[in-house]
């Protein structure tokens, strides 16, 4: 019971007020030349963000090649039948697949 007489006192009083200056509370000109900095800076990530969005294709399933589109099934789908079988093309320069015959430097 004792105590409680003795602390009773403390307890009635205010706290102090913090020591804070004049201008406490107030916004500076510093303040709105960031906000307008962060802002404009967001418009432009926006902008930016929007741009790389369109490049992204619609979906990412794979493509499945046509018919025509299948290599090796030996016919020539360009329309070209003078060349088709006259081995004058690319691959008449290559070695064959299973070649390993190798090019000698000439000196």
């Amino acid at each position: 019971m004792i105590a409680v007489l003795a602390v009773q006192p403390l307890l009635g009083q205010d706290p102090p007020a913090p020591v804070q200056g004049p201008e406490f509370g107030g916004s500076s000109p510093i303040g709105l030349v960031v906000t307008l900095f962060m802002l404009i800076a967001l418009v432009f990530l926006i902008r930016s963000m929007n741009k790389h969005l369109r490049k992204v294709p619609p979906s990412f399933d794979p493509v499945e090649p046509e018919e025509s589109d299948v290599p090796g099934d030996g016919t020539d789908r360009s329309g070209d039948t003078e060349t088709a079988g006259s081995g004058t093309g690319a691959a008449a320069d290559r070695p064959p697949s299973g070649s390993t015959s190798k090019s000698t430097p000439k000196s």
